[in-house]
């Protein structure tokens, strides 16, 4: 009987540990997620990213290739997640590059700039 306990135990501390990465996995997929939704990219952003020129920028504007906004300055703001579905959707080619390495170019720029805000916010 006790040897039933004692594996019983071990079972509930095993769901338990199960839950709470479950629990940290969630947190974390929701956080990326609104990370893209809200994360902008800026003109200089995406020359330096992507290796393209303001001009092909502002094809993919007047083709209506992706979502951006301008500011009250008057600069243009790219939001990243549009970026994305258009690569992944093959709106959007990149000449000399496959979507596979525009995307990788695209997700280091955010991992960037979240480690970025990380080691800013230690800090303070």
């Amino acid at each position: 009987m006790e040897i039933i306990t004692v594996e019983s135990l071990a079972y509930q501390e095993l769901l338990d540990r199960l839950n709470r990465i479950e629990q940290y996995v969630e947190r974390t997929s929701h956080l990326i997620q609104d990370i893209d939704d809200e994360l902008e990219m800026t003109t200089k952003d995406l020359i330096e990213t992507l290796n393209v020129s303001e001009s092909t920028l502002y094809r993919w504007r007047k083709k209506q290739l992706l979502r951006y906004r301008y500011t009250e300055s008057g600069d243009v703001r790219y939001f990243f997640k549009s970026i994305i579905i258009a690569v992944k959707c093959n709106r959007l080619r990149v000449s000399g590059m496959r979507n596979d390495e525009v995307l990788g170019r695209l997700n280091r720029f955010k991992d960037n700039l979240i480690m970025s805000s990380c080691l800013n916010s230690k800090n303070r």
